[in-house]
């Protein structure tokens, strides 16, 4: 809206007011073609590292050798990157299970759209259902008196509740 003139209307005219009216939508509307236009995305630059190195011996001595380096892209990362949910071994696939899991959890917690998360969950749970493999939690403490002794000591329960709870039974 910058580039648009101020041009004074005539109020008392309805028509100059109609005209006015019209080509103040005209601007806008190019003006909003011209935002919706997606830009093509450039290809990311390379990272370059210019080395100078000035040797202290072999070449000659203060002598400056200059080059550069680029710097690879970051690889995915993971043990099971790249590996087909068939072609995992029984551990992998365990492994693969608790990153979708995770992956599926964060998503729905951030409140964005989980459908992907989920069909990757769903994938690993149904290739570990057709090999006989539960999804693994983290198992409880067993109970041993030993424990509930510790529970005592530390102050957590008291031998009356204890006694209390038996009773109750």
């Amino acid at each position: 809206m910058s580039n648009e003139k101020n041009i004074a209307v005539d109020f008392s005219n309805p028509e100059a007011v109609d005209a006015a009216l019209a080509a103040a939508a005209e601007q806008e509307l190019a003006a909003g073609d011209a935002a919706a236009t997606p830009k093509a995305k450039k290809p990311a630059k390379p990272r370059i590292i210019k080395v100078t190195y000035t040797a202290d011996h072999d070449i000659k001595a203060g002598e400056t050798i200059e080059f550069e380096y680029e710097v690879p892209k970051a690889e995915r990362r993971g043990a099971v990157v790249g590996i087909a949910l068939e072609e995992m071994t029984d551990d992998q696939l365990k492994i693969e299970y608790r990153n979708a899991n995770s992956v599926h959890y964060k998503t729905v917690k951030a409140g964005r759209d989980a459908t992907k998360a989920n069909e990757r969950l769903e994938r690993v749970k149904a290739e570990m259902e057709k090999r006989g493999i539960q999804p693994t939690a983290r198992a409880a403490a067993p109970v041993t008196a030993a424990s509930v002794a510790e529970l005592i000591k530390s102050g957590k329960i008291s031998v009356e509740e204890l006694q209390s709870l038996l009773d109750a039974e």
